[in-house]
């Protein structure tokens, strides 16, 4: 498959790469301009692109120094904001996960007390014993899964 340019098309690229224009280029390179529509039409689209690019580029505004320096002040004390808290809130998150677990073992082992509280009739006996009744499950389930929901809502309101 040939291609479909002109063989000069790579040196008059490299040529104006270099910021010469057309009529500063060599000898041959104006005399193969003149009769050559293919690099012709390079030229005129390499022009047509330097063109736009100097719109561009003086349409563009640039914010102002200080503005750029404060934002990214801010955004690096806010880094290290973060760097700093992140041990803090993994101690956090740990201590509450284990106040959690002593919570929930208190109420397990306090769960006779509670059935007698509540008159539930044959619900715990006085000692623990892991083998509970189902009346006693039901009671630990409830208070587990109504910590489980406090220890999830105040997850999701510490991250917010």
């Amino acid at each position: 498959m040939k291609p479909s340019g002109c063989e000069n098309e790579v040196l008059i690229l490299k040529a104006l790469g270099q910021g010469l224009a057309p009529e500063a280029m060599e000898e041959p390179l104006r005399r193969h301009l003149a009769g050559c529509a293919s690099c012709a039409e390079l030229i005129s689209v390499y022009e047509l692109f330097q063109r736009d690019s100097e719109q561009l580029c003086a349409a563009a505004s640039l914010p102002e120094a200080g503005r750029v320096w404060w934002r990214a002040s801010l955004a690096a004390r806010r880094a290290a904001a973060e760097r700093a808290l992140r041990p803090i809130l993994i101690a956090e998150k740990a201590a509450l996960a284990v106040g959690g677990g002593v919570l929930i073992a208190l109420l397990v082992f306090a769960a006779p007390w509670l059935a007698r509280e509540l008159d539930l009739p044959n619900g715990f006996s006085d000692t623990v014993v892991y083998s509970f009744p189902l009346a006693s499950l039901i009671v630990t389930g409830m208070i587990v899964c109504a910590l489980l929901m406090a220890g999830a809502l105040y997850t999701l309101w510490a991250e917010q």
